[in-house]
Order: structure tokens, then C-alpha cells, then sequence
């Protein structure tokens, strides 16, 4: 195994290999591969999104511009060309499931996968779960990994960068929905939109449902992507004819914003919005932050949008329109309640050049502006980086869409484009800047070397000639 790595990536899902599909449509990726790339991958690249029996939020169009680029390499190519690109050419204008998205990401991973066989400089760790991670004298990163049987090793790098996924926020069990109201209280019929939307999740909830004879009550707490897709679910999965007029109640702080594709077509469905909330880049209303696929449907059926069938089944209502009391006893009378508050950022525990813990971010962002992985006092961890669900990257610039959004955003498109291109530069830089110091710092020992074997020399010599005159 190579010592040291220029960058390991932890993480080989669409997040973790978004840097490396946007070097591969530069023509990038072999030189980079070339100066030594590590991947730990637990399971296998390309990630676990068949996992979801759901519908994309996105459309076919965004997975296949991963194959798009001004300087394609060959692997780009041979994905091009398979059978599973022509399938997903289908949906170019429609959303896919994420069961072929999954299978189209894997043909990516493979394809990456071979082209790591072919630079022996970088490797891909399949089967390897990374442990902990080390700050280590001189910048350097030490990432402590484990195989499948176990074994442990130490991975060297100039950087390391996180792609670990997300982990549903567990607020729930703390966090007051109003004054001295927790869902802890009503620990035994949470059921998380993570776990919801989750293979087997059907199974879960229709356990806790309970008598199929009565018409059953849900309560979903959020206003965002899980909370309508959890609808969603409920629904068309869980129970199709069973729920009455209002038996699933969305409760949110926030009202739920909308994706459009155009102006036009926010206007035709009559959804109020400004200027601030179209990206003027492509002219999408709430391009980032509205809801999208499978949640966007049942959103529009519950509030009678054109071309729908109204469904009453679910409804959505501010949590600061109910009393303490009614908050109470509507969650008392719930057979299910499904707390949809999103997602952290997955990290590993991380030490200093002592070996004590450094204590990151628990609250906010997991990173800054630039994807650094952030400490608790809120200041970037040099060499760390963070990208994917939960990490709270907010996209500056170009990346930025609508004016008015103000939160987090984790797409595909983003980690294969703007993001992927922010972590391939931040990582090369870094590696550049450690090379000019080391060689900086070994010019400077060579010439204190020659400065003393100089000073020794010239010592001699004075020696030699004071022997010389004692001879005489």
C-alpha cells in the first residue's frame, strides 16, 4: 500500500464520488488519480439510494449530465453506452425511481472503480469501514480504518474528506414542540420519516397502526422533503383505502415551499411567490428549496392543485395554531407519529496531535462555506472536509438559486458540479501548498547543512594551520 495519499475520500456514494465524476468530465481525473486518491468504501460505490422504494426529486436530465462535460475521459463514455443509460434516457424529462438512479450510480461506481484498477498510485478500499480520524504533526491526516475481518490499518493523506451520509435528527426525543410538549412522551409510536421511507418501513408503520378495521390516525411532524414524501408513503404504500378525511396531519413551523419549473407554471397551479424566489439562472421557482417528486405530488392533491384529484385524506396546518392542550390530545389519539426533522451530517470522532478528542460541530452547519468540517467554537479543522445529506453546505455564487433561500441543500447535481468542483480544488490546493512547504522546509535544512559543513570546514582548516605553525 502507498504511504500517503494526496486526499482520501470516505465514502463512495454520489457524494463522496462527486468530486471525482466532475474531474472525469474535465479530463482531470487521471492526472489527479495519478498524484494518489484513496476511497473507504463499507459497502460498494455508488451509494445505497435503491434502498428507498421512492420516486427521484429530480429529473432524469440532472443523473445523466454526470456523463456531460467539456473534456470527457473514456469512463464517462462507457457508461454512456450501456443499457441502463438508455433506460434512465427515458426519464430524461420525468422522474425516475430511485431504484434505477441506484443502479445508475452503481454502473458510475463501477466505472470508477475500474479506472482506479488502472493507476496504481490510488486505490479503492471496498469492504473497509474508517474508524477515527487523526490530525496529524506536519497537516497530515491519519484515517484509522478496519476490513472485514476486523483488521486494522492506517490511512495517510493530506486531506480527508467525509461523504459518510446523513443520520436522521433525533431531536425529537428533546426538542419542545410548544411549551413542555416532547415527543418523547409518545416514545412508543414514533416511527422516523427515515425509517418510514426506508425498506421494511411499510411493515413498521402498518405494525403500529394496529386493527385494520378502524380508520387509522398519523401525525407527521415538519414541513420539508420527508415530511411530504412520509405522506406520500402513507398513502399510496401504507395504507391506500384506510385513512379518513384529515387521518394524516402534517404539523410544521415553516410553510412548505414549492418547486416549479417556471414562472408560467407556478402561475397555472395559482402559487403565490416573488421575485426572490425564482433562480435567476434558470428561472425555476424555488429551484433549491421547494418540495419536489413524490412529496410535490401529494402536495398539490392535498390542496386541490389543477389536474389532481383533491385528497382530504391529509392535511397540513402550523404547529402555532394548536393549544398546548389540543397539540396533546391530538397526539395522544395518534396510532403513529412520524417526526420528519431532517438530517446531521455522519462524522467520525476526531484527535489532535495529542490524541485528545476534537469536539465538532453539534448544532448549525457540519461545514463552512468552503466544506471544511467545522469544530464546536465554529472554526474549520484544516485538512477536513465535509459534503452530502445533513451537512448544512449552503451554495455560494453561482450555486446559489433563489434569492430567498436561506437553508441547506444536498443534490446530486450539486455534488457532481459546483460542489465537486469546490473539493477537487480545495483538495489539489492543499496538496500543492503541503508540497512547496516540505520542499521549502527541505531546501531550508540543505542550507543549514551546507551552512555548518562550511563553518566545520572552515574550523578545520584554521586546525590544520595552527598545527602547522607549531611544527615549525
Amino acid at each position: 500500500m502507498r504511504s500517503s495519499y494526496e486526499t482520501v475520500i470516505l465514502g463512495a456514494g454520489p457524494a463522496g464520488t462527486g468530486s471525482l465524476v466532475w474531474a472525469a468530465q474535465h479530463g482531470l481525473l487521471g492526472s489527479w488519480l495519478d498524484d494518489g486518491v484513496a476511497v473507504v468504501e463499507r459497502r460498494r460505490p455508488g451509494g445505497s439510494l435503491g434502498d428507498y422504494p421512492l420516486t427521484a426529486d429530480s429529473m432524469g436530465q440532472s443523473f445523466l449530465e454526470a456523463l456531460d462535460g467539456p473534456c470527457c475521459e473514456p469512463l464517462l463514455d462507457e457508461v454512456r453506452a450501456d443499457p441502463v443509460t438508455t433506460e434512465m434516457e427515458r426519464f430524461r424529462d420525468r422522474l425516475p425511481s430511485l431504484e434505477l438512479v441506484d443502479r445508475f450510480q452503481r454502473r458510475l461506481g463501477a466505472a470508477l472503480t475500474a479506472e482506479f484498477t488502472r493507476r496504481p498510485d490510488s486505490r479503492l478500499f471496498t469492504g473497509t469501514t474508517a474508524l477515527a480520524i487523526q490530525l496529524e504533526p506536519g497537516g497530515s491526516i491519519g484515517v484509522v480504518v478496519a476490513d472485514q475481518h476486523g483488521r486494522r490499518d492506517t490511512i495517510r493523506a493530506g486531506s480527508a474528506v467525509l461523504a459518510l451520509g446523513g443520520r436522521q435528527n433525533t431531536e425529537w426525543e428533546t426538542v419542545e414542540l410548544v411549551a413542555g410538549v416532547r415527543l418523547s412522551q409518545w416514545r412508543r409510536k414514533i416511527l422516523t420519516s427515515h425509517q418510514l421511507l426506508s425498506r421494511g418501513g411499510v411493515e413498521q408503520a402498518e405494525r403500529l397502526l394496529g386493527d385494520p378495521a378502524r380508520a387509522p390516525r398519523v401525525v407527521i411532524v415538519g414541513g420539508a422533503h420527508s415530511a411530504f414524501s412520509s405522506v406520500w408513503m402513507l398513502l399510496e404504500r401504507v395504507c391506500p383505502s384506510g385513512f379518513e378525511s384529515a387521518g394524516v396531519r402534517v404539523l410544521h413551523r415553516s410553510t412548505p415551499r414549492v418547486a416549479y419549473g417556471s414562472r408560467g407554471q407556478a402561475h397555472a397551479d395559482s402559487y403565490p411567490f416573488t421575485e426572490s424566489d425564482v433562480c435567476q439562472a434558470t428561472g425555476r421557482v424555488h429551484r433549491l428549496g421547494g418540495l419536489r417528486g413524490d412529496g410535490r405530488e401529494v402536495w398539490r392533491r392535498m390542496h386541490g392543485k389543477p389536474g389532481t384529484i383533491a385528497d382530504r385524506r391529509a392535511v397540513a396546518e402550523p404547529l402555532e395554531n394548536l393549544s398546548v392542550d389540543e397539540l396533546t390530545r391530538t397526539l395522544d389519539m395518534a396510532d403513529l407519529i412520524v417526526p420528519a426533522l431532517g438530517y446531521r451530517m455522519a462524522t467520525l470522532p476526531v484527535f489532535d496531535q495529542d490524541f485528545s478528542p476534537v469536539a465538532l460541530a453539534g448544532t448549525g452547519p457540519s461545514v463552512g462555506p468552503d466544506a471544511q468540517l467545522l469544530g464546536a467554537d465554529g472554526t474549520p479543522i484544516p485538512g477536513l472536509f465535509g459534503v452530502g445529506l445533513g451537512s448544512g453546505f449552503v451554495p455560494p455564487g453561482a450555486m446559489a438559486g433563489e434569492e430567498s433561500f436561506t437553508g441547506q441543500q444536498n443534490s446530486l447535481w450539486l455534488y457532481q458540479h459546483g460542489l465537486g468542483e469546490l473539493i477537487y480544488h480545495a483538495t489539489r490546493e492543499r496538496a500543492a501548498t503541503q508540497r512547496r512547504d516540505f520542499a521549502a522546509r527541505k531546501a531550508a535544512r540543505e542550507r543549514e547543512f551546507h551552512s555548518v559543513a562550511a563553518s566545520v570546514g572552515a574550523a578545520e582548516a584554521q586546525n590544520r594551520g595552527s598545527d602547522e605553525l607549531s611544527l615549525m
